[in-house]
């Protein structure tokens, strides 16, 4: 599906440029930019979960294969752990490539994978909430911009040197935080935060699962 649509080749060339970008980059000092390049690992690392769940369920919808899954014996919750795990894998693929071209100073990997790791599931579900209201991909293209931006705000208080107590508990600041310490090893990460993420995960998955069932139950009974 995704070879068919031109979404592997597009996503191919768009990271063969980040790459060429990321090595241009590689001799440069990131001392005490942590945050800076963490704010930045966000907006990528939530931009294609989105775009890559919303393109697998409005193809899938078009296709017809879709309301095929109303009479499957596999369970709703399966098809969206697969395409979640398929898509947070691309994800954090994509991004710890760029981080080993680039960036040469101490990392604690583990945790930033998490961190990434988390951002790119919350927007995934996020993905499927938002195909669920829609039947073409034009008319999701907007409102998906929309989620990316909303997804990467507590990466815009970095950038704007705001207090990071205002969005922290925004769904993806726990995610960010995490993502800080892997680029800062030994950093403390704020409580409030990881807090956030903890009630945020469940309330993501519930809404995406409820946002999934709602569209099968109205392609099952077109």
């Amino acid at each position: 599906m995704l070879l068919r649509s031109g979404y592997i080749w597009a996503n191919l060339v768009v990271f063969g440029l980040m790459l060429l970008v990321a090595f241009q980059a590689s001799h440069l000092d990131f001392a005490g930019y942590q945050n800076f390049i963490a704010a930045i690992a966000l907006f990528n690392v939530v931009l294609t979960p989105v775009m890559l769940v919303g393109l697998m369920v409005l193809v899938e919808r078009g296709e017809g294969s879709a309301t095929v899954l109303c009479v499957c014996p596999a369970p709703l919750s399966v098809y969206m752990a697969a395409r979640t795990t398929i898509v947070v894998g691309i994800s954090l693929a994509e991004i710890l490539v760029l981080v080993a071209a680039v960036y040469d100073a101490a990392l604690s990997p583990i945790v930033l994978a998490v961190g990434l790791g988390l951002a790119a599931g919350m927007a995934a579900l996020a993905g499927f909430m938002l195909a669920a209201f829609f039947e073409d991909l034009y008319a999701f293209i907007l409102p998906m911009i929309v989620t990316v931006l909303v997804l990467g705000a507590p990466g815009y208080a970095v950038l704007l040197n705001a207090d990071p107590e205002v969005l922290v508990w925004h769904p993806t600041a726990g995610a960010l935080a995490l993502i800080e310490a892997g680029f800062t090893p030994g950093a403390r990460v704020h409580s409030l935060a990881l807090a956030s993420a903890v009630v945020w995960c469940p309330i993501a998955i519930m809404l995406a699962y409820g946002a999934m069932r709602r569209l099968q139950m109205r392609l099952g009974g077109s």
